[in-house]
């Protein structure tokens, strides 16, 4: 179990999720983005070797058959419909 605390008190990163998760999403998406700019650059954001082959098997068939491709409108009323909204 990982704690901090300040002083006398301490607080689990559970306790801490639990809390965040309360709050409305707008501000959970504020602490997720204050958390991200204070992580070193390059921290979580190296891809597996399983990722990168991923990649580019898909920038290959995109190269193959650009029409498959989809524009950020279409993408955005494929995730909408998908969600039900």
């Amino acid at each position: 179990m990982l704690e901090w605390g300040y002083g006398e008190s301490s607080m689990t990163v559970e306790q801490a999720i639990t809390d965040i998760s309360a709050l409305p999403p707008s501000d959970q998406l504020r602490i997720v983005q204050a958390i991200w700019d204070r992580l070193p650059d390059g921290i979580g954001t190296e891809l597996t070797d399983s990722q990168r082959a991923e990649l580019d098997r898909r920038w290959a068939e995109y190269k193959a058959k650009p029409s498959t491709a989809l524009s950020e409108e279409e993408f955005r009323e494929r995730i909408r419909v998908a969600r039900g909204r």
